[in-house]
């Protein structure tokens, strides 16, 4: 687990994990969610419905790797690695467009690859209103991290 200090203003400096960890859980709860959710979409939209959901699940996972690879590369304290930069902008934009759009050139509907795509994000927004309901980012003097 990734530990990044948070903010130098708080007593004592204080440290938490800042969140490879609630990416990892968001793709393991979209992954295995989705997979649920693509069998009655299959039932009541048809094999194409429930096989566009799922590529766009993949699809829309795929893109928040190359987005997490880049933000560990470009915002960080240490020095950068101007290869890895570049060598994920480069496979990111032209391979993710390339598959979505040989995706729809072989018949996937349109709108539910929307909708898997992004189901990520709405998991990943379930995820981070729980914590925030749970007050699970507060310091003890009720400040959040």
């Amino acid at each position: 687990m990734a530990m990044t200090k948070v903010s130098s203003n708080l007593p004592g400096g204080r440290w938490s994990i800042m969140d490879l960890d609630l990416l990892r859980r968001v793709r393991n709860a979209s992954i295995l969610f989705g997979a649920v959710l693509a069998v009655p979409l299959s039932f009541y939209f048809g094999w194409n419905g429930g096989l566009s959901w799922v590529a766009g699940i993949t699809w829309s996972l795929v893109n928040l790797v190359f987005i997490t690879s880049l933000v560990k590369n470009v915002i960080t304290l240490e020095e950068r690695n101007l290869l890895s930069i570049v060598l994920a902008l480069v496979v990111k934009f032209p391979v993710l467009y390339i598959a979505g759009w040989l995706m729809l050139r072989q018949g996937l509907s349109p709108l539910w690859m929307m909708a898997g795509f992004t189901w990520p994000f709405f998991v990943l927004v379930l995820k981070a209103s729980g914590r925030a309901y749970m007050k699970m980012d507060e310091t003890p003097q009720g400040t959040v991290l």
